[in-house]
């Protein structure tokens, strides 16, 4: 889980979104990074090193060797934010934008993405469409971002994520050689 797409995280959000609400634009933020056995833990996004490493104790991005980790990017909304399918575009456009930030910070891209897994909150009492919607949505986001060749894809529906505000989560794999092959 990352904290980059809900309310509690407006340190994180200000630095990627700019301009009006529907759109998500990276701003300039310093990449820092940590040595880590057979790679590197990378910071691409604002908070990421207070919130997930230093106080809880888990890596937003992380290279070994010829593979880049993703944790988790939680979406959600921010106050005052809708809570229709329209409003979770925008929230997944803004959790797409800290991957892209995450995975070029190692060298990566989308079309480096071989596995995506999202989680659903079927439950989520601030979104008012339907787990179909959400899907929906996400497709649409997703291949903004998201060239073929494809990468292999699971959407489960869960009932809780560690933000109550949460509506989706997404989670990537990219392979991406150091060599550059």
């Amino acid at each position: 889980m990352r904290f980059t797409a809900g309310i509690g995280t407006s340190l994180i959000l200000a630095a990627l979104v700019s301009g009006s609400a529907s759109t998500a634009q990276a701003q300039e933020y310093p990449v820092t990074r940590v040595a880590a056995p057979g790679g590197e833990v990378v910071f691409a996004n604002p908070g990421e090193r207070e919130e997930m490493y230093d106080q809880l104790g888990y890596s937003a991005a992380r290279r070994a060797g010829d593979f880049v980790y993703l944790s988790g990017v939680e979406v959600g909304p921010l106050e005052g934010e809708g809570k229709d399918a329209e409003a979770l575009k925008v929230q997944l456009r803004r959790a797409m934008q800290a991957i892209k930030n995450s995975l070029a910070a190692t060298g990566a891209d989308f079309s480096h993405v071989v596995q995506l897994q999202s989680f659903h909150n079927c439950k989520a009492s601030h979104f008012t469409g339907t787990f179909t919607d959400q899907l929906v949505a996400m497709l649409e986001v997703k291949a903004e971002f998201m060239p073929p060749p494809y990468s292999t894809w699971t959407a489960i529906c869960v009932d809780r994520h560690y933000s109550d505000n949460t509506i989706v989560e997404i989670q990537m794999t990219a392979y991406a050689p150091l060599s550059g092959k």
